[in-house]
Protein backbone atom coordinates (compact mmCIF):
# COMPACT_ATOMS: atom_id res chain seq x y z
CA UNK A 1 0.00 0.00 0.00
CA UNK A 2 2.80 2.43 0.91
CA UNK A 3 4.76 1.67 -2.24
CA UNK A 4 1.66 2.17 -4.39
CA UNK A 5 0.95 5.42 -2.53
CA UNK A 6 4.46 6.63 -3.30
CA UNK A 7 3.96 5.84 -6.97
CA UNK A 8 0.64 7.68 -6.97
CA UNK A 9 2.09 10.80 -5.36
CA UNK A 10 5.19 10.81 -7.57
CA UNK A 11 2.96 10.47 -10.60
CA UNK A 12 0.46 13.14 -9.65
CA UNK A 13 2.39 15.89 -7.90
CA UNK A 14 5.17 16.35 -10.48
CA UNK A 15 2.54 16.05 -13.18
CA UNK A 16 0.64 19.05 -11.94
CA UNK A 17 3.41 20.99 -10.24
CA UNK A 18 4.36 22.86 -13.39
CA UNK A 19 0.85 22.86 -14.75
CA UNK A 20 -0.13 25.47 -17.17
CA UNK A 21 -3.29 27.40 -16.45
CA UNK A 22 -7.00 27.01 -15.83
CA UNK A 23 -10.05 29.10 -16.45
CA UNK A 24 -13.27 30.27 -14.93
CA UNK A 25 -16.36 28.96 -16.66
CA UNK A 26 -16.89 30.49 -20.04
CA UNK A 27 -20.12 31.03 -21.94
CA UNK A 28 -18.28 31.41 -25.22
CA UNK A 29 -18.99 29.03 -28.05
CA UNK A 30 -16.60 26.18 -28.63
CA UNK A 31 -14.18 26.48 -31.56
CA UNK A 32 -15.29 24.76 -34.75
CA UNK A 33 -14.93 20.96 -34.66
CA UNK A 34 -12.86 20.51 -37.79
CA UNK A 35 -9.70 18.53 -38.49
CA UNK A 36 -6.52 19.15 -40.41
CA UNK A 37 -4.66 22.45 -40.10
CA UNK A 38 -7.47 24.14 -38.17
CA UNK A 39 -7.34 21.44 -35.45
CA UNK A 40 -3.58 21.82 -35.12
CA UNK A 41 -3.87 25.60 -35.01
CA UNK A 42 -6.56 25.45 -32.32
CA UNK A 43 -4.55 23.11 -30.08
CA UNK A 44 -1.30 25.03 -30.57
CA UNK A 45 -2.90 28.38 -29.73
CA UNK A 46 -4.68 26.94 -26.68
CA UNK A 47 -1.49 25.25 -25.43
CA UNK A 48 0.42 28.53 -25.64
CA UNK A 49 -2.31 30.56 -23.95
CA UNK A 50 -2.80 28.00 -21.17
CA UNK A 51 0.92 27.63 -20.51
CA UNK A 52 1.27 31.42 -20.32
CA UNK A 53 -1.45 31.72 -17.65
CA UNK A 54 1.04 30.61 -14.98
CA UNK A 55 -1.44 29.65 -12.25
CA UNK A 56 -4.47 27.42 -12.11
CA UNK A 57 -6.83 25.37 -10.07
CA UNK A 58 -7.28 21.80 -11.12
CA UNK A 59 -8.92 18.49 -10.44
CA UNK A 60 -7.24 15.19 -11.17
CA UNK A 61 -8.59 11.71 -11.79
CA UNK A 62 -6.16 8.84 -12.24
CA UNK A 63 -6.67 5.11 -12.49
CA UNK A 64 -4.44 2.20 -13.37
CA UNK A 65 -1.98 -0.13 -11.70
CA UNK A 66 1.02 0.38 -9.42
CA UNK A 67 3.19 -2.41 -8.07
CA UNK A 68 0.78 -4.99 -9.46
CA UNK A 69 -2.24 -3.49 -7.66
CA UNK A 70 -5.16 -1.52 -9.01
CA UNK A 71 -5.24 2.09 -7.86
CA UNK A 72 -7.54 5.07 -8.15
CA UNK A 73 -6.76 8.65 -7.20
CA UNK A 74 -9.04 11.70 -7.27
CA UNK A 75 -8.23 15.13 -5.93
CA UNK A 76 -8.12 18.88 -6.24
CA UNK A 77 -5.33 21.41 -6.05
CA UNK A 78 -3.92 24.77 -7.06
CA UNK A 79 -0.51 25.57 -8.54
CA UNK A 80 1.73 28.50 -9.33
CA UNK A 81 4.11 27.34 -12.06
CA UNK A 82 6.50 30.35 -12.09
CA UNK A 83 7.11 30.01 -8.35
CA UNK A 84 6.98 26.18 -8.33
CA UNK A 85 4.52 25.96 -5.45
CA UNK A 86 1.22 24.18 -5.11
CA UNK A 87 -1.11 21.98 -3.14
CA UNK A 88 -2.92 18.77 -3.96
CA UNK A 89 -5.38 16.92 -1.72
CA UNK A 90 -6.25 13.44 -2.94
CA UNK A 91 -8.36 10.47 -2.00
CA UNK A 92 -6.51 7.28 -2.73
CA UNK A 93 -7.66 3.68 -3.14
CA UNK A 94 -5.40 0.68 -3.58
CA UNK A 95 -6.15 -3.03 -3.15
CA UNK A 96 -9.45 -2.24 -1.47
CA UNK A 97 -7.93 0.16 1.07
CA UNK A 98 -8.90 3.84 0.94
CA UNK A 99 -7.19 6.80 2.55
CA UNK A 100 -6.25 10.43 1.92
CA UNK A 101 -2.99 12.20 1.12
CA UNK A 102 -2.42 15.95 1.43
CA UNK A 103 0.57 17.25 -0.51
CA UNK A 104 2.31 20.63 -0.54
CA UNK A 105 4.94 21.39 -3.16
CA UNK A 106 7.65 24.01 -2.74
CA UNK A 107 10.38 23.88 -5.35
CA UNK A 108 11.71 20.31 -5.34
CA UNK A 109 10.45 19.69 -1.79
CA UNK A 110 7.20 17.85 -1.28
CA UNK A 111 5.41 17.68 2.08
CA UNK A 112 3.02 14.80 2.71
CA UNK A 113 0.37 14.32 5.38
CA UNK A 114 -1.64 11.11 5.57
CA UNK A 115 -3.02 8.53 7.99
CA UNK A 116 -0.66 6.16 6.17
CA UNK A 117 2.32 7.83 7.84
CA UNK A 118 0.81 9.18 11.07
CA UNK A 119 1.72 6.24 13.32
CA UNK A 120 5.27 6.10 11.96
CA UNK A 121 6.13 9.73 12.72
CA UNK A 122 7.43 11.02 16.08
CA UNK A 123 4.95 12.59 18.50
CA UNK A 124 4.03 16.13 17.50
CA UNK A 125 5.04 15.60 13.86
CA UNK A 126 2.38 15.38 11.17
CA UNK A 127 4.20 16.11 7.89
CA UNK A 128 6.86 14.16 6.01
CA UNK A 129 9.24 16.23 3.88
CA UNK A 130 10.61 14.60 0.74
CA UNK A 131 13.23 15.83 -1.69
CA UNK A 132 11.73 14.83 -5.04
CA UNK A 133 15.16 14.54 -6.62
CA UNK A 134 15.99 11.77 -4.12
CA UNK A 135 12.62 10.11 -3.60
CA UNK A 136 12.39 8.61 -7.08
CA UNK A 137 15.81 6.97 -6.91
CA UNK A 138 15.16 5.61 -3.43
CA UNK A 139 12.07 3.77 -4.63
CA UNK A 140 13.37 2.56 -7.97
CA UNK A 141 11.39 5.16 -9.93
CA UNK A 142 12.59 7.45 -12.68
CA UNK A 143 11.62 10.89 -11.42
CA UNK A 144 12.98 12.52 -14.55
CA UNK A 145 10.60 10.38 -16.58
CA UNK A 146 7.70 11.37 -14.35
CA UNK A 147 8.60 15.05 -14.44
CA UNK A 148 8.79 14.88 -18.22
CA UNK A 149 5.10 13.96 -18.23
CA UNK A 150 3.86 17.13 -16.51
CA UNK A 151 1.22 19.22 -18.29
CA UNK A 152 3.61 22.08 -19.06
CA UNK A 153 5.90 19.66 -20.89
CA UNK A 154 2.87 18.20 -22.63
CA UNK A 155 1.59 21.63 -23.63
CA UNK A 156 5.02 22.46 -25.04
CA UNK A 157 4.93 19.22 -27.02
CA UNK A 158 1.46 20.07 -28.29
CA UNK A 159 2.92 23.17 -29.93
CA UNK A 160 4.75 20.89 -32.38
CA UNK A 161 2.16 18.52 -33.80
CA UNK A 162 2.35 16.04 -36.61
CA UNK A 163 -1.35 15.29 -36.57
CA UNK A 164 -4.61 16.29 -34.90
CA UNK A 165 -8.26 15.53 -35.41
CA UNK A 166 -11.45 16.87 -33.87
CA UNK A 167 -13.42 14.21 -32.00
CA UNK A 168 -16.49 16.34 -31.29
CA UNK A 169 -18.06 19.00 -29.10
CA UNK A 170 -18.36 18.35 -25.35
CA UNK A 171 -19.17 20.23 -22.15
CA UNK A 172 -16.37 20.22 -19.56
CA UNK A 173 -17.31 21.64 -16.15
CA UNK A 174 -19.99 23.80 -17.73
CA UNK A 175 -17.74 25.06 -20.53
CA UNK A 176 -18.40 24.34 -24.22
CA UNK A 177 -15.28 22.72 -25.66
CA UNK A 178 -14.03 20.90 -28.69
CA UNK A 179 -12.39 17.56 -28.01
CA UNK A 180 -9.24 16.96 -30.06
CA UNK A 181 -6.88 14.01 -30.34
CA UNK A 182 -3.31 14.93 -31.19
CA UNK A 183 0.02 13.26 -31.94
CA UNK A 184 3.26 15.09 -31.21
CA UNK A 185 5.91 15.62 -33.86
CA UNK A 186 9.18 13.75 -34.15
CA UNK A 187 11.83 15.25 -31.87
CA UNK A 188 9.37 16.21 -29.11
CA UNK A 189 8.03 14.01 -26.34
CA UNK A 190 6.18 11.27 -28.26
CA UNK A 191 2.61 10.45 -27.43
CA UNK A 192 -1.07 10.75 -28.15
CA UNK A 193 -3.09 13.20 -26.08
CA UNK A 194 -6.74 14.06 -25.73
CA UNK A 195 -7.22 17.81 -25.41
CA UNK A 196 -10.43 19.76 -24.76
CA UNK A 197 -10.23 23.40 -25.91
CA UNK A 198 -12.84 25.94 -24.79
CA UNK A 199 -14.24 28.89 -26.68
CA UNK A 200 -12.16 31.10 -24.38
CA UNK A 201 -9.02 29.64 -25.96
CA UNK A 202 -7.80 27.68 -22.92
CA UNK A 203 -7.20 23.97 -22.47
CA UNK A 204 -9.91 22.83 -20.05
CA UNK A 205 -9.06 19.14 -19.98
CA UNK A 206 -5.97 17.14 -20.79
CA UNK A 207 -5.73 13.34 -20.74
CA UNK A 208 -2.57 11.31 -21.02
CA UNK A 209 -1.49 7.75 -20.39
CA UNK A 210 1.65 7.32 -18.32
CA UNK A 211 4.00 4.46 -17.54
CA UNK A 212 7.12 4.20 -15.40
CA UNK A 213 9.32 1.71 -13.58
CA UNK A 214 9.39 -2.05 -13.92
CA UNK A 215 8.54 -5.11 -11.86
CA UNK A 216 7.27 -4.29 -8.36
CA UNK A 217 7.74 -0.54 -8.95
CA UNK A 218 5.96 -0.41 -12.30
CA UNK A 219 3.07 1.99 -12.77
CA UNK A 220 0.66 2.46 -15.66
CA UNK A 221 -1.86 5.23 -15.12
CA UNK A 222 -4.40 7.14 -17.18
CA UNK A 223 -4.45 10.71 -15.88
CA UNK A 224 -7.15 13.29 -16.59
CA UNK A 225 -6.55 16.87 -15.48
CA UNK A 226 -9.35 19.46 -15.55
CA UNK A 227 -8.16 23.07 -15.41
CA UNK A 228 -9.88 26.19 -14.06
CA UNK A 229 -9.10 29.56 -12.48
CA UNK A 230 -6.52 30.69 -15.02
CA UNK A 231 -4.16 33.39 -13.73
CA UNK A 232 -5.75 33.66 -10.30
CA UNK A 233 -3.51 34.08 -7.28
CA UNK A 234 -2.44 30.87 -5.54
CA UNK A 235 -1.41 30.98 -1.89
CA UNK A 236 0.48 28.02 -0.43
CA UNK A 237 1.32 27.52 3.26
CA UNK A 238 4.47 25.42 3.67
CA UNK A 239 4.30 23.25 6.82
CA UNK A 240 6.55 24.59 9.63
CA UNK A 241 9.71 22.71 10.54
CA UNK A 242 8.30 22.05 14.02
CA UNK A 243 5.67 19.77 12.45
CA UNK A 244 7.93 18.18 9.86
CA UNK A 245 10.12 15.11 9.65
CA UNK A 246 12.76 15.18 6.91
CA UNK A 247 12.85 11.91 4.99
CA UNK A 248 16.07 10.39 3.70
CA UNK A 249 14.32 9.92 0.36
CA UNK A 250 11.88 7.15 1.23
CA UNK A 251 8.45 6.83 2.76
CA UNK A 252 8.07 5.32 6.25
CA UNK A 253 7.89 1.57 5.91
CA UNK A 254 10.09 1.66 2.79
CA UNK A 255 13.36 2.49 4.49
CA UNK A 256 12.40 6.07 5.54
Amino acid sequence: MLRAAMVAVLLLVPLVAAACGGSSKSKAKAPPATGGASAIDAITAAAKKTEAAGTERLSVDASGTAGGQNLAVTGTGAFDAPHRVGTLDVDFSDAGISTAIDAVLSGTDMYLKSPLFALMLPAGKSWLKLDLSKAGAANGLSLNTLLAQDPTQTLTSLQSLRGATAVGSEIVDGVATTHYRARTAAGSKPGTYDVWVGGDGYVHRLRSRLASGSGTTSAAVTLTVDLSGFGKKVTVAVPPASQTVVSNGSLPGLGG
